[in-house]
C-alpha cells in the first residue's frame, strides 16, 4: 500500500485499518469552513490521522492511516507546509494553535477533524484544555458513533457536527443505535447532523434518520450534503432528489438545509 498525505491528493483508499498512536496529527492549516451550518467561517483545522471507517465518499483518504509526520501550514493561508515529526505533544499542538491565532486573529474557531478525531480521545483529553487557551471555540467534526469517547472530552467542546452514515452511501453497515445514543449525549452542546447523500441514497434510510433525530430533539439542525463527485463516488444527488428529501425530513424536523461542500466549489483544499 502506498502511503500518501492529504496534501498529495491521494486517491487510494487504504484497506488496512491501523489505529494511530496518541498525537498522530495529519495536518494543521487555516481555511474557510466549507460544510454544514458554520459554512463560510474562517477556522483553524487540526486534522487527526487514523479512521476506523472506509466511507465510499471520503475526501481525505490520506488521513485514514497514521503518518510519520504532520504538515503544518507556514504561514497561515499560504498553502505552503512544513513537516513536523509525529507524535505532536498536547503542549506543542496548543502552541501551534496559539501561534496561528496570534498571526491570524480572523480565525473564529478551532476545528478538530480527521480521520476520526475521537479515535484519539485520550490525546484530546490532554490537548483540549490547552487548546482552549488560544481563546477560540472548539468545533468537533466526527462520525458520531464513539459515545464513551465523546463523554470523555465533551466538556471541552463547544459545537459537535456529527456525520450520520447512510449505508447506501457509505457502503457500510447501519449504525443507527450508535448514532442515536451519540446524539443524546452530544445534545448538551451545540450539535448538528450532516447527511452526505448521493443519487443512490434510499428514502427509507432518510426516514429512519429523520425519526431517530425527532425522537431525540426535532430542533437539531440537519444538513443534506450532496456528495462532491470524486474517485469512488461520481453521482451526486439531483436537484429533484434533494428537494424531495428535504421535504421528507422536514415532515418531523424543524431545521433542514441543503449545503454542498463550498470549499470544493472554491477550489480550496
Amino acid at each position: 500500500m502506498k502511503r500518501s498525505t492529504t496534501r498529495q491528493g491521494a486517491v487510494t483508499y487504504p484497506a488496512k485499518i491501523i489505529k494511530p498512536g496518541p498525537g498522530t496529527v495529519a495536518e494543521v492549516f487555516v481555511a474557510i469552513q466549507g460544510e454544514a451550518i458554520q459554512v463560510g467561517e474562517r477556522q483553524l483545522f487540526i486534522r487527526l490521522a487514523g479512521c476506523p471507517f472506509r466511507c465510499g465518499y471520503c475526501d481525505t483518504p490520506g488521513a485514514m492511516v497514521p503518518t510519520d509526520f504532520c504538515l503544518v501550514e507556514t504561514p497561515p493561508t499560504s498553502r505552503r507546509f512544513r513537516k513536523q515529526p509525529n507524535p505532536v505533544s498536547p503542549e506543542n499542538l496548543a502552541s501551534l494553535a496559539a501561534g496561528f491565532v496570534a498571526v491570524d486573529p480572523a480565525i473564529r474557531a478551532i476545528t478538530l477533524t480527521g480521520g476520526e478525531p475521537l479515535w484519539q480521545a485520550d490525546y484530546l483529553k490532554a490537548a483540549l484544555p490547552l487548546l482552549r487557551g488560544a481563546g477560540r471555540p472548539i468545533f468537533l467534526e466526527t462520525a458520531g458513533v464513539h459515545v464513551a469517547e465523546l463523554q470523555e472530552i465533551l466538556s471541552f467542546v463547544d459545537t459537535v457536527s456529527m456525520d450520520v452514515k447512510l449505508p447506501s452511501t457509505t457502503g457500510m453497515k447501519p449504525l443507527w443505535a450508535e448514532h442515536q445514543q451519540f446524539l443524546k449525549v452530544a445534545l448538551v452542546k451545540h450539535v448538528m447532523v450532516k447527511l452526505v447523500v448521493t443519487r443512490k441514497t434510499m428514502p427509507d434510510e432518510l426516514k429512519q434518520v429523520r425519526d431517530m433525530i425527532a425522537q431525540v430533539d426535532r430542533t437539531v439542525p440537519v444538513v443534506l450534503q450532496p456528495v462532491t463527485p470524486q474517485w469512488k463516488v461520481k453521482q451526486p444527488a439531483t436537484t429533484e432528489q434533494l428537494l424531495a428529501w428535504q421535504a421528507l425530513l422536514s415532515e418531523k424536523l424543524e431545521q433542514v438545509r441543503v449545503i454542498p461542500q463550498c470549499h470544493r466549489m472554491l477550489g480550496d483544499l
